[in-house]
């Protein structure tokens, strides 16, 4: 059973802060049987009594008018002196928020030694948050009521002990009161350092002060005596270090080292999670991030993630990847990085692990702690397949981009061991053939995982491809079971602006010593058709030709190649290329990828220069081409059907050129706008028909604690480095002492300390003399 509670309210002037502290405590304070006592000190704002005159009939409420100003220190005494209960002392320009006084309460009654007990607030020196020690506005983004709630959400629940209570709202054990008595009228006067020195009783009494770190209120600050405080402040002050010399050093000391510092970290690292009111929280999950080359290079896949969660404007985006070992989760809002949280897995995944129950439990944990709305799966690598099961469970909808083939096969890009398209020539021996070149797997590894992929497919809401193309892969690969379920939303791309020069191309024809600028542009691997690129280039009979490769080569045959007429431009930043294609100047960008493309954000590059394209006839290449003439597709994969379709353009007439360059120009691009568009009425649509479950008993969720060690490992702790950074030190440390210990010398040493330790002693000895010889 809850204690009674008497609130006690001492009043001078400040109607309308008056006002607002008693409808707020009206509002939020039930669950508790309690009084509101208010002792009007002789204010000489006749509104006050009037005000007061209006409460008098209330039964929650008791009146007293003071014959003569009291000041702050009689006014309370009179109050607890009325008071047979336990007493909040309440400054009348504070604002309480839901179940304040519950808490407080439950926080006093947790140990019998506590006497006080205090909020935090805004405003109310060691217990002011969001900083330490300081008056603080309320934080932007939030109302007092919401950032109460993100308070009470995701509270520590530490409950430390502080050396003194503060005055703005300050709770009271009866029974103290009764021990230790009321507050030193007679030395404090009207007002300052009366708390202080109750507070220094109380410890020395045996009792503890403590702050109830899930409770906020709101504290506007000083009304009263404003003239007179720095006076007050001061007198009072040297009074208090007379009665209690240890009072200024436990503060100081206090202040110094910040116990509170845990609550203060706890509260910067969570408010972004909370400052916004938006139209919901979107996990997406991919296999690298887009803001760090953290698996791998950046390309396509997080590019397009990226595009989206830029332009989303009222979600809270939070990207989830891993390394096998752990999971990292980035929340961004308005396209900025806001938090970084680290969560280790139990055990490490692998490629077999297809369901796995401590990834499932970490994921959930992720998904009920940060009140996950809907989840938008952008690739599954460095994943289970938990995902859409997890999300099903706990009544959230699932959205699957496909970017890759990684639901055909693990390998992602439907070729073979020798990287040659395989979509029509698999069996189950050529499959099995390649998974073991791959990853070394000796049974029929590609049943099974097709087995595991039809029963994901059924989890998922809906699946999103960015080309017409992929989607009829899809649907002729998984049939029934994916085809209702199925659509294109084509990625977009910045506007392109009308940057049309035209080439001196006529008159370069028209000389026959003109020579044609050709490039090649991405990621050059054999995925990408790195061998064709090198035999084209080496094969080619026209000399006229000056080859530009542009990206990161991913194939020695390249990276060795040293040939007069081919540059190398190495790799280059996404917002640098139109910089640098226009510095080059090419005639014709190609690309032979050997897979089928889904997008290619390297073909729109192309076209934002006004650069026609020569394509391989596969996948959203061969689409994207046809569709809007920016080009010439070849009719075959290899280098022969390749060059054969060079000598055609390279002898194609001047008008047939400057046709397909109009062909680029006029068309009508996707862009990310039209794209987001598409994206946010999904988004919307999804996240209005969660299921509105509460979290059940058997819903696994993160405590505060550990979402609060999550978020600190990736923050500075000592000498700026964060816990990652120190671990990532020992291990290289670790590292470093392997290396000395697997030396022929180091062995040597171990050998003799262990067999022969006298040897070492006499060794140690000869050293210290030979060095103190030198030194004299």
């Amino acid at each position: 059973m809850i204690p009674n509670c008497d609130i006690i309210i001492p009043v001078y002037n400040a109607v309308n802060e008056l006002k607002e502290c008693v409808d707020s405590i009206l509002k939020y304070t039930d669950e508790v049987n309690y009084r509101i006592i208010i002792i009007n000190d002789c204010s000489p704002d006749p509104e006050v009594k009037n005000y007061l005159n209006t409460l008098v009939e209330h039964e929650k409420i008791l009146v007293i008018e003071n014959e003569k100003n009291l000041g702050f220190v009689g006014t309370v005494n009179v109050g607890m002196r009325i008071s047979k209960n336990d007493v909040v002392l309440l400054n009348s320009d504070t604002v309480v928020t839901d179940g304040w006084l519950k808490k407080i309460i439950n926080a006093a009654y947790m140990d019998e030694n506590i006497a006080t007990v205090t909020p935090l607030t805004n405003n109310g020196t060691i217990c002011s948050v969001p900083n330490f020690n300081e008056d603080n506005e309320m934080p932007h983004g939030f109302s007092v009521d919401s950032f109460a709630q993100f308070i009470e959400k995701t509270s520590l629940n530490l409950f430390p002990e502080i050396p003194t209570a503060v005055g703005f709202c300050m709770f009271i054990k009866r029974k103290v009161l009764d021990e230790i008595g009321l507050f030193d009228e007679e030395t404090f006067g009207k007002g300052y350092g009366e708390e202080n020195d109750f507070c220094c009783r109380v410890i020395e009494h045996g009792y503890r002060n403590i702050l109830a770190d899930n409770v906020f209120i709101y504290h506007k600050g000083s009304m009263s005596f404003q003239g007179e405080k720095l006076k007050l402040m001061k007198e009072n002050g040297k009074k208090l270090n007379e009665k209690y010399p240890y009072y200024d050093k436990m503060i100081a000391n206090f202040i110094r080292e910040n116990p509170l510092k845990k609550i203060h970290e706890n509260i910067q690292y969570r408010m972004e999670e909370y400052r916004n009111e938006t139209d919901g929280n979107i996990l997406f999950i991919m296999h690298n991030f887009f803001d760090e080359a953290y698996n791998h290079s950046i390309g396509g896949t997080e590019f397009h993630v990226k595009d989206i969660i830029q332009n989303i404007q009222n979600y809270n985006a939070y990207v989830l990847s891993g390394n096998m070992k752990e999971l990292i989760l980035k929340h961004f809002y308005l396209g900025e990085l806001k938090t970084t949280y680290h969560f280790k897995l139990k055990e490490p995944i692998n490629l077999t692990h297809f369901r796995n129950k401590y990834y499932a439990e970490v994921l959930e944990q992720i998904m009920t702690s940060f009140n996950i709305d809907l989840i938008h799966i952008h690739h599954l690598k460095q994943h289970t397949f938990d995902v859409p099961f997890v999300a099903k469970k706990l009544g959230i909808k699932v959205i699957f981009t496909l970017h890759d083939y990684y639901l055909f096969c693990p390998k992602t890009n439907l070729l073979d061991e020798n990287y040659e398209y395989c979509i029509d020539s698999r069996s189950e021996y050529k499959c099995r053939n390649c998974l073991r070149k791959a990853y070394g797997f000796y049974t029929p590894f590609i049943n099974k995982w097709k087995q595991h992929v039809e029963k994901l497919i059924e989890q998922v809401d809906l699946f999103i491809c960015p080309s017409k193309s992929t989607e009829e892969l899809f649907v002729r690969e998984f049939g029934q079971k994916i085809k209702n379920k199925i659509t294109t939303i084509e990625h977009g791309i910045e506007e392109i602006k009308d940057n049309y020069s035209k080439h001196q191309r006529k008159n370069r024809i028209e000389q026959k010593s003109s020579s044609y600028k050709i490039g090649f542009l991405g990621g050059l691997s054999p995925v990408k058709g790195s061998n064709v690129i090198y035999e084209v280039i080496t094969s080619y009979p026209k000399q006229n030709v000056e080859w530009h490769l542009i990206g990161e080569l991913g194939d020695p045959k390249l990276t060795l190649l040293n040939q007069v007429n081919v540059i190398k431009h190495g790799r280059y930043k996404r917002e640098s290329i139109q910089e640098i294609l226009e510095s080059i100047g090419l005639d014709l960008i190609c690309f032979f990828s050997q897979c089928p493309e889904t997008y290619s954000y390297t073909l729109s590059e192309a076209w934002r220069s006004n650069i026609p394209v020569l394509v391989t006839p596969i996948g959203a290449l061969k689409e994207r081409v046809e569709k809007n003439g920016g080009g010439w597709v070849a009719e075959g994969m290899d280098s022969k059907s390749i060059m054969k379709k060079l000598d055609e353009i390279m002898n194609s007439t001047v008008e047939d050129w400057e046709k397909v360059k109009d062909n680029i120009r006029k068309f009508k691009y996707r862009t990310k706008k039209e794209m987001m568009e598409d994206y946010i009425q999904l988004y919307n649509k999804f996240i209005s028909e969660k299921e509105k479950t509460t979290l059940q008993s058997n819903h696994k969720k993160f405590t505060n604690e550990e979402v609060y060690l999550a978020a600190k490992y990736f923050k500075p702790i000592l000498e700026g480095m964060s816990v990652l950074q120190y671990n990532n030190k020992i291990h290289e440390l670790q590292m470093e002492l392997n290396s000395i210990k697997n030396t022929i010398g180091w062995k040597i040493l171990d050998y003799l300390r262990k067999n022969y330790p006298q040897f070492i002693e006499v060794t140690k000895r000869v050293i210290y003399l030979v060095l103190k010889m030198r030194r004299s």
